[in-house]
């Protein structure tokens, strides 16, 4: 797999170069570096704020060795310590109820920016850290279409949605998640971005 390894850190390496710099000026810490762009490489690649997180989009033919491989070498190209290298495998479909297993709990989390806004992210806990950073343009059309409005924010993950319709202008919003643990997370990016709870819980 040493040949997959270096394909992959040489892409993400080019990629970062390619975009650190433009995101830096627009306070933007969380961006994609790699999503499965080489066929024989089934990995996504996220940058998160000096932390990388490494996934790979598992089968059954996947073998233990191959995503700590990728990951040491991704870390490698950019001089990422081992310690903010967080490696996930990525389940498609149910897989036996395993996809959103959680993998840890160090409750860790991390303040990351995005503009004008921050929100916390966990890289260790869960496959998903709380901040999908494809997400991020949808997030600003929404900031851009909220100035009076009530929102509604059903499925609120941790509530980054919210965070920007509320700066945005929205005179109230309600964020509604089947998951305490979301509901509890969305209140923390609210709180970190001062924004009131009281018209936007």
């Amino acid at each position: 797999f040493k040949p997959q390894a270096e394909m992959l850190a040489n892409r993400a390496r080019k990629r970062f170069r390619h975009l650190h710099k433009r995101f830096a000026r627009q306070q933007i810490d969380v961006f994609r570096l790699y999503d499965w762009d080489i066929p024989e490489i089934r990995a996504v690649v996220d940058w998160y704020g000096g932390h990388l997180v490494v996934g790979e989009y598992t089968r059954r033919q996947s073998v233990p060795d191959w995503l700590p491989l990728m990951g040491a070498a991704v870390a490698g190209a950019l001089g990422v310590p081992a310690a903010k290298v967080h490696l996930k495998a990525r389940r498609a479909g149910k897989q036996d109820g395993q996809r959103y297993t959680r993998l840890a709990h160090t409750d860790r989390k991390v303040v990351m920016r995005e503009r004008d806004l921050k929100f916390l992210v966990n890289p260790y806990d869960y496959v998903d850290t709380g901040l999908f950073a494809d997400h991020r343009d949808t997030r600003q059309m929404v900031r851009e279409l909220s100035d009076g409005k009530e929102v509604l924010n059903l499925y609120c993950y941790t509530g980054s949605f919210t965070c920007y319709a509320a700066k945005g202008g929205a005179r109230s919003s309600v964020s509604v998640d089947r998951s305490e643990t979301a509901i509890q997370w969305a209140g923390e990016n609210l709180a970190l971005n001062d924004i009131s709870q009281r018209e936007h819980r």
